[in-house]
Protein backbone atom coordinates (compact mmCIF):
# COMPACT_ATOMS: atom_id res chain seq x y z
CA UNK A 1 0.00 0.00 0.00
CA UNK A 2 2.87 2.38 0.63
CA UNK A 3 3.88 2.06 -3.03
CA UNK A 4 0.34 2.86 -4.17
CA UNK A 5 0.25 5.88 -1.88
CA UNK A 6 3.61 7.11 -3.18
CA UNK A 7 2.59 6.61 -6.81
CA UNK A 8 -0.56 8.57 -6.06
CA UNK A 9 1.42 11.39 -4.47
CA UNK A 10 4.34 11.52 -6.90
CA UNK A 11 2.94 10.26 -10.18
CA UNK A 12 -0.77 11.13 -10.08
CA UNK A 13 -1.93 7.51 -9.91
CA UNK A 14 -5.61 7.31 -10.93
CA UNK A 15 -6.41 3.61 -11.25
CA UNK A 16 -5.08 0.27 -9.97
CA UNK A 17 -5.89 -3.10 -11.56
CA UNK A 18 -5.38 -6.28 -9.55
CA UNK A 19 -4.75 -9.28 -11.78
CA UNK A 20 -3.06 -12.68 -12.13
CA UNK A 21 -2.16 -14.88 -10.55
CA UNK A 22 -5.76 -15.20 -9.56
CA UNK A 23 -6.98 -12.56 -7.06
CA UNK A 24 -9.88 -14.80 -6.04
CA UNK A 25 -7.46 -17.20 -4.37
CA UNK A 26 -6.73 -14.58 -1.69
CA UNK A 27 -10.11 -12.85 -1.16
CA UNK A 28 -9.29 -11.33 2.23
CA UNK A 29 -6.17 -9.69 0.81
CA UNK A 30 -8.07 -8.43 -2.24
CA UNK A 31 -10.87 -6.98 -0.12
CA UNK A 32 -8.41 -5.27 2.20
CA UNK A 33 -6.34 -3.84 -0.65
CA UNK A 34 -9.32 -2.54 -2.56
CA UNK A 35 -10.75 -0.80 0.54
CA UNK A 36 -7.41 0.82 1.26
CA UNK A 37 -6.79 1.91 -2.33
CA UNK A 38 -10.29 3.32 -2.69
CA UNK A 39 -9.59 5.22 0.52
CA UNK A 40 -6.88 7.07 -1.42
CA UNK A 41 -9.50 8.10 -4.00
CA UNK A 42 -7.94 5.81 -6.59
CA UNK A 43 -10.17 3.72 -8.86
CA UNK A 44 -9.76 -0.06 -8.70
CA UNK A 45 -10.58 -2.94 -11.02
CA UNK A 46 -10.10 -6.65 -10.39
CA UNK A 47 -9.46 -9.17 -13.16
CA UNK A 48 -10.57 -12.67 -12.21
CA UNK A 49 -11.42 -16.06 -13.70
CA UNK A 50 -14.40 -16.58 -11.32
CA UNK A 51 -12.99 -19.75 -9.75
CA UNK A 52 -14.52 -18.57 -6.46
CA UNK A 53 -18.09 -18.65 -7.82
CA UNK A 54 -18.80 -22.30 -7.09
CA UNK A 55 -22.22 -21.29 -5.75
CA UNK A 56 -24.19 -18.08 -5.32
CA UNK A 57 -23.29 -17.63 -1.64
CA UNK A 58 -19.55 -17.79 -2.36
CA UNK A 59 -19.99 -15.50 -5.34
CA UNK A 60 -21.74 -12.93 -3.18
CA UNK A 61 -19.06 -13.23 -0.49
CA UNK A 62 -16.37 -12.34 -3.01
CA UNK A 63 -18.20 -9.70 -5.03
CA UNK A 64 -20.21 -7.75 -2.48
CA UNK A 65 -17.25 -6.22 -0.60
CA UNK A 66 -15.81 -5.12 -3.95
CA UNK A 67 -18.98 -3.54 -5.28
CA UNK A 68 -19.60 -1.86 -1.91
CA UNK A 69 -16.51 0.30 -2.44
CA UNK A 70 -17.06 0.87 -6.17
CA UNK A 71 -14.64 -1.67 -7.64
CA UNK A 72 -15.06 -2.76 -11.26
CA UNK A 73 -14.79 -6.51 -11.88
CA UNK A 74 -13.52 -8.03 -15.11
CA UNK A 75 -14.49 -11.69 -15.64
CA UNK A 76 -12.43 -13.81 -18.01
CA UNK A 77 -14.42 -15.47 -20.77
CA UNK A 78 -12.16 -17.61 -22.92
CA UNK A 79 -11.21 -21.15 -23.79
CA UNK A 80 -7.91 -20.93 -21.91
CA UNK A 81 -9.48 -20.99 -18.44
CA UNK A 82 -12.03 -23.69 -19.26
CA UNK A 83 -9.77 -26.67 -18.40
CA UNK A 84 -9.29 -25.23 -14.92
CA UNK A 85 -12.46 -23.25 -14.12
CA UNK A 86 -15.89 -24.67 -14.94
CA UNK A 87 -17.97 -22.37 -17.19
CA UNK A 88 -20.76 -22.71 -14.65
CA UNK A 89 -18.63 -20.65 -12.24
CA UNK A 90 -18.58 -17.82 -14.75
CA UNK A 91 -22.35 -18.02 -15.17
CA UNK A 92 -22.89 -17.86 -11.41
CA UNK A 93 -20.51 -14.88 -11.16
CA UNK A 94 -22.41 -13.04 -13.89
CA UNK A 95 -25.74 -13.75 -12.20
CA UNK A 96 -24.46 -12.39 -8.91
CA UNK A 97 -23.00 -9.29 -10.58
CA UNK A 98 -26.47 -8.61 -11.96
CA UNK A 99 -28.13 -9.23 -8.59
CA UNK A 100 -25.74 -6.87 -6.81
CA UNK A 101 -25.83 -4.26 -9.56
CA UNK A 102 -22.06 -3.82 -9.60
CA UNK A 103 -19.88 -2.62 -12.44
CA UNK A 104 -18.48 -5.57 -14.38
CA UNK A 105 -17.44 -6.72 -17.83
CA UNK A 106 -16.54 -9.90 -19.67
CA UNK A 107 -12.99 -9.91 -21.01
CA UNK A 108 -12.58 -11.92 -24.21
CA UNK A 109 -9.10 -12.35 -25.73
CA UNK A 110 -8.76 -13.57 -29.32
CA UNK A 111 -5.68 -15.34 -30.65
CA UNK A 112 -6.52 -14.10 -34.16
CA UNK A 113 -8.50 -10.94 -33.54
CA UNK A 114 -9.52 -10.52 -37.19
CA UNK A 115 -10.34 -14.06 -38.35
CA UNK A 116 -11.16 -15.75 -35.03
CA UNK A 117 -10.84 -19.15 -36.65
CA UNK A 118 -8.21 -20.80 -34.45
CA UNK A 119 -9.39 -23.66 -32.28
CA UNK A 120 -9.27 -21.67 -29.02
CA UNK A 121 -11.06 -18.73 -30.67
CA UNK A 122 -13.82 -21.00 -31.92
CA UNK A 123 -14.23 -22.41 -28.43
CA UNK A 124 -14.29 -18.92 -26.90
CA UNK A 125 -17.10 -17.98 -29.28
CA UNK A 126 -18.99 -21.14 -28.29
CA UNK A 127 -18.63 -20.25 -24.63
CA UNK A 128 -20.13 -16.82 -25.21
CA UNK A 129 -23.14 -18.41 -26.95
CA UNK A 130 -23.47 -20.86 -24.06
CA UNK A 131 -23.30 -18.08 -21.47
CA UNK A 132 -25.98 -16.02 -23.20
CA UNK A 133 -28.23 -19.07 -23.19
CA UNK A 134 -27.41 -19.88 -19.56
CA UNK A 135 -27.87 -16.25 -18.44
CA UNK A 136 -30.19 -14.70 -21.02
CA UNK A 137 -30.59 -11.36 -19.20
CA UNK A 138 -27.33 -9.46 -18.63
CA UNK A 139 -28.29 -5.79 -18.92
CA UNK A 140 -25.35 -4.63 -16.85
CA UNK A 141 -22.76 -6.54 -18.85
CA UNK A 142 -20.17 -5.02 -21.15
CA UNK A 143 -18.05 -7.30 -23.34
CA UNK A 144 -14.45 -6.19 -23.70
CA UNK A 145 -12.71 -7.83 -26.66
CA UNK A 146 -8.99 -7.56 -27.35
CA UNK A 147 -6.24 -9.47 -29.15
CA UNK A 148 -3.85 -11.80 -27.40
CA UNK A 149 -0.45 -10.14 -27.09
CA UNK A 150 2.24 -12.74 -27.57
CA UNK A 151 4.38 -11.83 -24.58
CA UNK A 152 5.24 -14.21 -21.74
CA UNK A 153 3.66 -17.62 -21.97
CA UNK A 154 1.38 -16.85 -24.96
CA UNK A 155 4.53 -16.38 -27.05
CA UNK A 156 5.37 -20.03 -26.51
CA UNK A 157 1.93 -21.57 -26.12
CA UNK A 158 -0.10 -19.83 -28.80
CA UNK A 159 2.05 -17.93 -31.30
CA UNK A 160 2.46 -20.93 -33.58
CA UNK A 161 -1.29 -20.88 -34.24
CA UNK A 162 -1.10 -17.61 -36.17
CA UNK A 163 2.54 -16.80 -36.96
CA UNK A 164 2.81 -18.56 -40.34
CA UNK A 165 3.08 -16.06 -43.16
CA UNK A 166 3.21 -12.97 -40.97
CA UNK A 167 6.90 -12.37 -41.54
CA UNK A 168 9.28 -10.40 -39.33
CA UNK A 169 7.82 -7.21 -37.79
CA UNK A 170 9.96 -4.18 -38.54
CA UNK A 171 7.92 -1.57 -36.68
CA UNK A 172 9.23 0.34 -33.71
CA UNK A 173 7.70 -0.15 -30.27
CA UNK A 174 7.39 3.27 -28.69
CA UNK A 175 4.01 2.41 -27.14
CA UNK A 176 2.79 -0.67 -25.30
CA UNK A 177 -0.48 -1.73 -26.96
CA UNK A 178 -2.20 -3.31 -23.94
CA UNK A 179 -2.70 -0.33 -21.68
CA UNK A 180 -3.85 3.29 -21.89
CA UNK A 181 -1.16 5.97 -22.06
CA UNK A 182 1.42 3.26 -22.78
CA UNK A 183 4.17 5.43 -24.24
CA UNK A 184 7.58 3.94 -23.52
CA UNK A 185 8.73 7.46 -22.69
CA UNK A 186 5.99 7.94 -20.10
CA UNK A 187 5.35 6.80 -16.54
CA UNK A 188 1.59 6.97 -17.04
CA UNK A 189 1.16 3.18 -17.29
CA UNK A 190 3.12 0.92 -14.92
CA UNK A 191 2.92 -2.61 -13.57
CA UNK A 192 4.06 -3.65 -10.10
CA UNK A 193 4.80 -7.31 -9.36
CA UNK A 194 5.13 -9.04 -5.95
CA UNK A 195 8.93 -8.80 -6.09
CA UNK A 196 8.74 -5.02 -6.25
CA UNK A 197 9.67 -4.55 -9.91
CA UNK A 198 8.07 -1.67 -11.78
CA UNK A 199 7.69 -2.29 -15.50
CA UNK A 200 5.47 -1.77 -18.53
CA UNK A 201 4.10 -5.29 -17.87
CA UNK A 202 6.31 -7.00 -20.42
CA UNK A 203 9.39 -8.20 -18.57
CA UNK A 204 11.38 -4.96 -18.94
CA UNK A 205 11.88 -3.31 -15.56
CA UNK A 206 12.61 0.31 -14.78
CA UNK A 207 13.36 -0.20 -11.09
CA UNK A 208 12.54 -2.05 -7.89
CA UNK A 209 10.60 -0.34 -5.10
CA UNK A 210 11.72 -2.89 -2.53
CA UNK A 211 15.31 -1.90 -3.14
CA UNK A 212 14.89 1.82 -3.85
CA UNK A 213 12.29 4.40 -2.95
CA UNK A 214 9.45 5.04 -5.36
CA UNK A 215 10.68 8.60 -5.74
CA UNK A 216 14.20 7.44 -6.66
CA UNK A 217 12.85 4.97 -9.23
CA UNK A 218 10.65 7.58 -10.88
CA UNK A 219 13.36 10.23 -10.93
CA UNK A 220 15.88 7.79 -12.40
CA UNK A 221 13.59 6.81 -15.27
CA UNK A 222 15.35 7.67 -18.53
CA UNK A 223 13.93 5.70 -21.46
CA UNK A 224 16.38 7.15 -23.98
CA UNK A 225 19.26 5.63 -22.00
CA UNK A 226 17.54 2.43 -20.86
CA UNK A 227 19.40 -0.29 -22.83
CA UNK A 228 16.22 -2.14 -23.78
CA UNK A 229 13.56 0.58 -24.00
CA UNK A 230 15.84 2.85 -26.02
CA UNK A 231 16.31 0.14 -28.65
CA UNK A 232 12.59 -0.56 -28.82
CA UNK A 233 11.84 3.13 -29.29
CA UNK A 234 14.51 3.59 -31.98
CA UNK A 235 14.40 0.33 -33.93
CA UNK A 236 11.76 -1.90 -32.39
CA UNK A 237 11.97 -5.59 -31.52
CA UNK A 238 13.99 -6.23 -34.67
CA UNK A 239 16.70 -4.01 -33.19
CA UNK A 240 16.78 -6.22 -30.10
CA UNK A 241 16.88 -9.30 -32.33
CA UNK A 242 19.90 -7.97 -34.23
CA UNK A 243 21.63 -7.35 -30.93
CA UNK A 244 20.69 -10.84 -29.72
CA UNK A 245 22.18 -12.39 -32.86
CA UNK A 246 25.58 -11.53 -31.41
CA UNK A 247 24.72 -13.95 -28.58
CA UNK A 248 23.62 -16.74 -30.91
CA UNK A 249 19.98 -15.81 -31.47
CA UNK A 250 18.53 -17.00 -34.79
CA UNK A 251 15.83 -14.92 -36.44
CA UNK A 252 12.81 -16.90 -37.66
CA UNK A 253 10.88 -16.26 -40.85
CA UNK A 254 7.58 -15.56 -39.12
CA UNK A 255 6.36 -14.08 -35.84
CA UNK A 256 2.81 -13.73 -34.54
CA UNK A 257 3.34 -10.03 -33.75
CA UNK A 258 6.01 -7.65 -32.58
CA UNK A 259 5.60 -8.82 -28.98
CA UNK A 260 6.45 -12.38 -30.06
CA UNK A 261 9.71 -11.26 -31.67
CA UNK A 262 10.50 -9.02 -28.71
CA UNK A 263 9.87 -11.84 -26.25
CA UNK A 264 12.22 -14.25 -27.98
CA UNK A 265 14.92 -11.64 -28.51
CA UNK A 266 14.78 -10.52 -24.87
CA UNK A 267 15.04 -14.08 -23.64
CA UNK A 268 18.28 -14.39 -25.61
CA UNK A 269 19.50 -11.04 -24.26
CA UNK A 270 18.97 -11.84 -20.57
CA UNK A 271 22.65 -12.73 -19.97
CA UNK A 272 23.59 -9.28 -21.29
CA UNK A 273 20.94 -7.32 -19.35
CA UNK A 274 20.15 -9.40 -16.24
CA UNK A 275 19.17 -6.35 -14.17
CA UNK A 276 16.70 -5.06 -16.76
CA UNK A 277 15.01 -8.23 -18.09
CA UNK A 278 13.04 -9.27 -15.04
CA UNK A 279 11.17 -10.62 -13.12
CA UNK A 280 12.35 -14.20 -13.36
CA UNK A 281 8.75 -15.45 -13.42
CA UNK A 282 8.15 -13.70 -16.74
CA UNK A 283 11.01 -15.63 -18.32
CA UNK A 284 10.39 -18.96 -16.60
CA UNK A 285 11.24 -21.94 -18.80
CA UNK A 286 7.70 -22.91 -19.70
CA UNK A 287 6.71 -23.69 -23.25
CA UNK A 288 3.23 -24.63 -22.05
CA UNK A 289 3.55 -28.36 -22.64
CA UNK A 290 3.04 -29.20 -18.98
CA UNK A 291 -0.52 -28.01 -18.49
CA UNK A 292 -2.31 -30.40 -20.79
CA UNK A 293 -4.14 -27.71 -22.73
CA UNK A 294 -4.92 -28.96 -26.21
CA UNK A 295 -3.36 -25.91 -27.89
CA UNK A 296 0.05 -26.64 -26.35
CA UNK A 297 0.88 -28.88 -29.27
CA UNK A 298 3.09 -28.61 -32.29
CA UNK A 299 1.50 -26.81 -35.24
CA UNK A 300 1.20 -30.04 -37.23
CA UNK A 301 -0.78 -31.63 -34.42
CA UNK A 302 -3.18 -28.70 -34.19
CA UNK A 303 -4.20 -29.13 -37.81
CA UNK A 304 -4.78 -32.86 -37.69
Amino acid sequence: MSTVAELRRLNGLECVTLFGGEPGLVPELVHGLTRAIRGLCVAVSVETNACWATDHARARAFLEPLFDVGVRVSLSLDAFHEPFVAPECLAIAVEMCEVLGGSYCLAMPWVDFEKRDTEPDQRTAELLVWLKQRVPHMPGCHIWEEPVYFKGRPAYRLAHLVSKGRGVPEVVCDTTPWGPNGSQRSLAFLALDPEGYLSKECGIVIGNVRRDSVQDVLEAFDPENHPVLATLIASGPLGLAREAEELGFTLKQDYADKCHLCEEARRALRPKYPEYLLPQQHYAEDSGHRSGQRWNTAPSEVNQ
